[in-house]
């Protein structure tokens, strides 16, 4: 359905960073090397510039995929990208070698068997292990890189639930969220007709307007892929769910408007309310306590963290970068 907003998977790493790989020790100098230069120390732990250009290196390779390499000589507040990128990563990799410092001293741990289960459901989201295999080389990165990478994001998480494992919410949070926030809660239930240029949604609109049987018309012409079977009819959808200029049109209709052309990243809508209601506290209240707790535990964790860094010795040396 070409409205509803999509969270890319898998390229999901927006790998910024695989910097764990400094905290799991995938890296390291060779030991007869006699002089290693160090881009930072955590604790008296040492971050190498190898290390960092490993790493560096997956991200810029990844922000290519999507950026022409011109990009790094830009400029932002007097600062090229490709230096603040560098300052970024390196940020990344100190705030990961933290966490998983801690982590160890706090006793968490994890078993092959549950880096196995997160590589399984990684690969299912390719459609071959080819192409598990490709996605992997196109970051230059190989499989036991790969599994360093989310073992370190396991022990991350284990440690965020376990440091705010005891949170809870009461009834009285909840409906007072619920007041607070109504408009959270109303839902639309609409149709829509997706068209390429505003010329074919001005002609479409002409003929909606003169009584045409809107789903019909969606039928025949609209681009959005699951309008065979659909007719053009999107369901009931809350605030956040759609993107924004569709959203913004559809919850300003009342039942049986339809709206004038809405241009969104993916062309020309026109819109039809079926429906407007809200969800009663009763039908979300689970929901709710779910996301509130999930609200509370990040804040619990970013004190925790807060606290991680400033009780941590760092130095950096940017000019080793």
């Amino acid at each position: 359905m070409k409205v509803r907003k999509i969270s890319i998977i898998g390229l999901i790493l927006v790998i910024f960073v695989l910097a764990a790989a400094s905290g799991c020790g995938m890296i390291r100098e060779k030991p007869e090397d006699p002089e290693v230069a160090i881009v930072a120390k955590v604790d008296g732990e040492e971050i190498t510039k190898a290390e960092f250009d490993k790493i560096f290196e997956i991200f810029k390779t990844r922000i290519e995929m999507n950026q022409d390499p011109s990009i790094w000589d830009r400029e932002y507040n007097g600062k090229k990208y490709i230096d603040l990128a560098k300052e970024k990563v390196l940020d990344q990799m100190i705030s990961d070698k933290i966490q998983l410092n801690k982590a160890e001293e706090i006793g968490i741990e994890v078993s092959e068997e549950e880096v196995d289960l997160e590589v399984d459901k990684w690969k299912k989201l390719f459609n071959s292990e080819e192409a598990y295999k490709e996605f992997l080389e196109s970051l230059r990165m190989d499989e036991d890189y790969f599994r360093d990478y989310l073992k370190k994001d396991i022990i991350i998480n284990k440690m965020k639930e376990r440091i705010s494992q005891d949170i809870e919410v009461t009834d009285v949070e909840l409906v007072d969220y619920y007041n607070n926030h109504i408009n959270q809660f109303y839902v639309v239930k609409a149709s829509h007709i997706l068209l390429d240029t505003e010329e074919e949604a001005k002609e479409i609109l002409e003929r909606v307007k003169e009584g045409e049987d809107f789903n019909a018309l969606a039928r025949e012409y609209s681009t959005d892929p699951s309008v065979k079977n659909n007719s053009g009819d999107l369901g009931y959808f809350r605030h956040g769910m759609i993107v924004e200029p569709f959203e913004r049109a559809a919850f300003a209709l009342e039942p049986g408007e339809i709206s004038d052309i809405v241009k969104s990243e993916y062309g020309y809508h026109i819109i039809k309310v079926e429906d407007k209601t809200i969800d009663r506290f009763e039908d979300v209240k689970d929901e709710l306590r779910n996301t509130l707790i999930a609200q509370k535990k990040s804040k619990n964790y970013d004190n925790a963290f807060e606290e991680m860094m400033n009780n941590a010795n760092i130095e950096k040396f940017p000019e080793k970068l």
